[in-house]
Formats: structure tokens, C-alpha cells, sequence
């Protein structure tokens, strides 16, 4: 059996015509095709990765959006992928649409996408205003998603996923964050969530992938623990959650990588071509990135 790695196919796609690109569009559409699978390297780990709250990317062009995406219509049962704003949503609607190949079994004015051709709901969801979290209280989703999570506040990114919950018991519940360094003082929480990851001074880092477990404890601080089993915190035993961070660039990702967009990063100002083209969350992010 022949194996074909990722990055070999580039080069033969790059010299298809494109009528062969579009005879090789509908070959792989045809039949019991899957909707989406995820591409080889990061953002396979990514899918497959155990962890209930996941941050995936870093550096630009990673495949983020696809990923949350994915995850939705594929492995979750009744999923909401959130923007900061609304208008970041059309971003997403569009490459759903392509996805799927068209708008069935969507309400926009709901913003509820019914995957046609199985049970799968999913919805879009913005929290313009710090207090917004409030109006998706209570509202049970077996994933969140977030696009942009340094665009968050991380009072609505914890208040949002106190709603992760499920009744069917065979159905899992996870997190996916995917985002970029922050580019300015609100989205620093994002390094100090995921610090044993990002921020180079920890005296205990972790490897991409790798689990690390946590609960809150009596004065209400992320406190890590040694593992999955439940722990006593004050009078109650509490169940851990897993944390872990996957880095992504454009790098990893076969359809940008014949685009030219690696030369577009390259080309943009410091510190945001480090923090873009590198994943690079030390950064200099203090001042505005265009000043």
C-alpha cells in the first residue's frame, strides 16, 4: 500500500489545470464522502486531542476556523461557535457554506445551521459587550467554539462555558478555543489560561498536546492538579478539567500553502509578524500594533 504525505501532494496539485482541479473537486465529492476531515499534523492532533478545554494556533493560517468547523459538523451533537461580534460571524457562515456546499438547513436569522443529513445543530453566537454572556445563559451546548479568543474578555470565555453540558450521555463535551498572541491588553488572559504553554518563565512547562488538569479552588484561582482523579477542595471533591495548547501555522496547512499567503505574513509590521507568522506570544504587545 502506498502512503502519500500531506506535503508531497502540494507540488502535484499546484500542476493541475484548473478543469483537472475541478474534475479532482468532484471526484472527491462523490459517493459517502465525509463532509470534513481534518489535515494531517496539528490539526489532526487537534481533533483527536482529549483535552476538555483545547487552544489551538497560535501563528496565522493554522486552520483554526476549519477546525471549530469540523468539530461541529462531524464529532458534536449541538455545538456554538462564537465571535466577539456579530459582523466576525460572515466569515465564518461563508466557509460553512463552501464546507457544506451550499445554505441548506440554514436560518440566518436565527443563526442556527441544521446539518443536512444528520442531527447535528449548530449555532453562532457573539458577545459584543462584556455583560452579553448573559444572553446565552443557561443554554446547554455539548461544544463551544470560539473564533479569535483573545478578542474575548476572560470573564465571558468562563461564564460561557458554564454552560457546556449535555443529556446524552454518549455524546462529549469539549472546548475548542482557536486564536492568535494578543495584540492587546484584554486577550493577555489568554497567556496566563494557558501559561504552562506560553509563557516561557513557568517553572513547569508543558509540550504541545500534553494534559495538564485543573480545578478551582476556595478563593476562586485555577489551581493545577496531578491528574484526572477527583480532588478535595475545602469540604466538596471536585472533578478536574484537562487544558492543553497545539500550536498551528500556515506552515501545516496544504490548501494556504499554494497561495502565497506565508509571503503576506512575512511582509507585515513588527510585533505582528511575529506574533502572526510565528505564533510568538512574548511578543511586544503592549503598544498598538500599527503605532
Amino acid at each position: 500500500m502506498i502512503t502519500i504525505d500531506a506535503a508531497d501532494l502540494l507540488p502535484a496539485i499546484q500542476a493541475l489545470t484548473p478543469e483537472q482541479r475541478r474534475e479532482m473537486d468532484a471526484i472527491l465529492m462523490a459517493g459517502d464522502a465525509p463532509i470534513w476531515v481534518p489535515q494531517p499534523g496539528p490539526q489532526q492532533q487537534a481533533f483527536e486531542s482529549q483535552a476538555d478545554i483545547l487552544f489551538y494556533g497560535g501563528a496565522a493560517g493554522g486552520g483554526k476556523t476549519d477546525l471549530l468547523l469540523g468539530l461541529a459538523m462531524t464529532a458534536q451533537d449541538h455545538s456554538i461557535i462564537f465571535r466577539r461580534e456579530a459582523v466576525q460571524l460572515v466569515g465564518i457562515e461563508e466557509r460553512a457554506t463552501k464546507i457544506l456546499g451550499g445554505r441548506a438547513g440554514y436560518n440566518g436569522q436565527d443563526a442556527i445551521w441544521r446539518i443536512p443529513g444528520s442531527h447535528r445543530i449548530l449555532e453562532f453566537g457573539s458577545v459584543k459587550e462584556p455583560g452579553d454572556w448573559t444572553k446565552y445563559q443557561g443554554r446547554a451546548h455539548d461544544f463551544k467554539g470560539f473564533d479569535e479568543i483573545t478578542h474575548f474578555t476572560e470573564m465571558q470565555f468562563r461564564t460561557l462555558i458554564g454552560w457546556l453540558r449535555t443529556d446524552e450521555p454518549n455524546v462529549r463535551q469539549r472546548v475548542v478555543a482557536a486564536g492568535n498572541p494578543p495584540t492587546s491588553a484584554e486577550g493577555e488572559w489568554v497567556k496566563r489560561f494557558w501559561a504552562p504553554w506560553l509563557d516561557k518563565a513557568h517553572p513547569n512547562p508543558a509540550k504541545p498536546g500534553e494534559l495538564r488538569w485543573y480545578v478551582t479552588n476556595e478563593k476562586g484561582e485555577d489551581q493545577e492538579v496531578d491528574g484526572p482523579a477527583p480532588v478535595l477542595v475545602g469540604k466538596d471533591m471536585m472533578q478536574p478539567k484537562s487544558r492543553t495548547f497545539i500550536p498551528s501555522s500556515v506552515d501545516d496547512n496544504l490548501f494556504l500553502q499554494s497561495t502565497g499567503y506565508k509571503a503576506t505574513l512575512q511582509a507585515l509590521p513588527e510585533p505582528l509578524r511575529s506574533q502572526m507568522l510565528k505564533g510568538d506570544f512574548n511578543a511586544s504587545a503592549s503598544d498598538p500594533v500599527w503605532q
